[in-house]
């Protein structure tokens, strides 16, 4: 056993060293559906027919603008590796909103069913945990650092 390996044993890590790579494709990953979610509403459906979707389900037409902006900040983040637990975490009423919604047509994707949103959700939920990875940027002074674990570090 060398010494690399006995110090991450002891501290109960047996992460790859790739594990940070790992985290930063996750990371973008995520930002890539956020940003083709963003464009279904505003690109393919436009946002006449996004509002009037939102008003269908009881929501006021204003909470569509919000949502894509929303999700345009959550794109950003997780693109440049800013606030990543923090944003993940604060991203998931969106997601858990959409299983509310389409809870009716079963567990199943191809049936409109939840099982894309709660897939989504659960891994911005590890990508929470694991952090922003590599190539992110440093926050500029004037961004507040936020700790989302405080226990697991900055």
């Amino acid at each position: 056993m060398t010494k690399h390996h006995a110090a991450e044993s002891s501290s109960g890590s047996d992460l790859l060293p790739s594990a940070a790579a790992g985290a930063t494709l996750l990371r973008f990953i995520l930002a890539g559906y956020w940003i083709v979610h963003w464009w279904y509403k505003v690109g393919f459906e436009g946002m006449p027919a996004t509002e009037s979707f939102f008003i269908k389900q009881g929501l006021p037409a204003w909470l569509a603008w919000f949502d894509i902006s929303f999700e345009v900040v959550v794109a950003a983040c997780l693109i440049l590796g800013l606030y990543v637990p923090l944003i993940c975490l604060v991203s998931l009423p969106i997601l858990c909103a959409s299983m509310i919604i389409f809870a009716g047509n079963g567990f199943y994707f191809p049936l409109g069913g939840i099982e894309l949103p709660i897939f989504w959700a659960l891994v911005q939920v590890v990508q929470a945990l694991l952090g922003p990875g590599v190539f992110r940027i440093t926050p500029p002074k004037w961004l507040p650092r936020v700790p989302v674990f405080p226990a697991l570090g900055p």
